[in-house]
């Protein structure tokens, strides 16, 4: 009987101990950092700036190597990766009008179906947020004006994605009204500009709130996109912009083309280099770490 007594409380503690862990890691659950950043930013240079995810970009033998280096450095500083693979141009794989040859994607793909046993750990971590394939293909250049991928087609490759990569979210870089009727894809991709849609009088964060409502009314995942290279708005305006989409509950990705300048006006390094804007970069942090 004694023995009894003196175990009875030692479990009744241990209990109440597991019981408040459980409660705590439910509480931290609950916290949903949604990954922010800019396309193709330097992985090295993001967290000096607090940045959490990015698009990148591989193609060839050669993007094999680069995408297992990119990894690394991802998961080393809990970067997320929408991982694109193959060439972006929707020509490359489809005709005049809009039909994929899924032999041309298998080849184009080959490099990294051939490794996708070792991207596995990386799908599971979290460290690689989405696989992207082709961009635009609701408005594809180098095919004959108003012609669009077809999506049963487009279809057909996430459906390849998926049986060669495991549990992965995939799709492209093309809005919910597009992206919900291809089936297989699991995200979609809202970009706004204020030199094009601000010009026609829509509001930023109405287009990206709509848009992102429809991807989630199909149970699909959201990513919206501020363009920083063509939009001719000051840097304030666009980071004000960024930290409004950044406050949408419906966006679960945040990103912005592009990080480098090229042959554009401007750029999301360029903009976010400002020290004016450095306490509304701040606040971004602070939007994207959700509860």
């Amino acid at each position: 009987m004694k023995i009894k007594r003196k175990i009875i409380p030692a479990i009744s503690i241990l209990f109440l101990y597991l019981l408040h862990v459980n409660q705590s890691c439910a509480q931290q659950t609950e916290i949903r950092s949604i990954p922010w950043g800019a396309m193709y930013a330097p992985l090295d240079i993001m967290k000096s700036y607090g940045m959490t995810g990015t698009i990148t970009y591989y193609r060839g033998d050669g993007g094999v190597k680069k995408l297992f280096s990119d990894l690394a450095e991802a998961r080393r500083c809990r970067i997320k990766l929408i991982i694109t693979l193959g060439d972006v141009r929707p020509s490359t794989y489809a005709d005049q009008q809009g039909k994929i040859d899924m032999a041309k994607v298998r080849e184009e793909l080959s490099p990294f179906v051939k490794i996708s046993g070792q991207l596995r750990s990386y799908i599971e971590d979290g460290t690689i947020w989405a696989i992207r394939f082709m961009d635009e293909p609701h408005d594809p250049s180098g095919l004959p004006q108003g012609i669009s991928i077809n999506t049963e087609d487009l279809g057909a490759v996430m459906l390849y994605l998926k049986q060669s990569f495991g549990s992965v979210r995939v799709g492209s870089t093309a809005p919910a009204r597009y992206m919900v009727n291809v089936s297989n894809a699991d995200w979609c991709f809202g970009q706004y500009c204020h030199r094009t849609a601000g010009r026609r009088g829509i509001d930023p964060v109405q287009f990206i709130k709509e848009d992102a409502a429809l991807a989630k009314k199909m149970g699909m995942s959201y990513v919206a996109s501020l363009n920083a290279s063509t939009n001719p708005v000051d840097n304030k305006t666009f980071f004000e912009t960024y930290l409004a989409f950044a406050s949408i509950p419906d966006v679960d990705f945040l990103t912005s083309w592009q990080w480098q300048q090229g042959r554009y006006p401007s750029s999301f390094e360029k903009r976010i280099t400002d020290p004016s804007v450095r306490s509304l970069v701040t606040r971004i942090t602070q939007a994207c770490m959700r509860k």
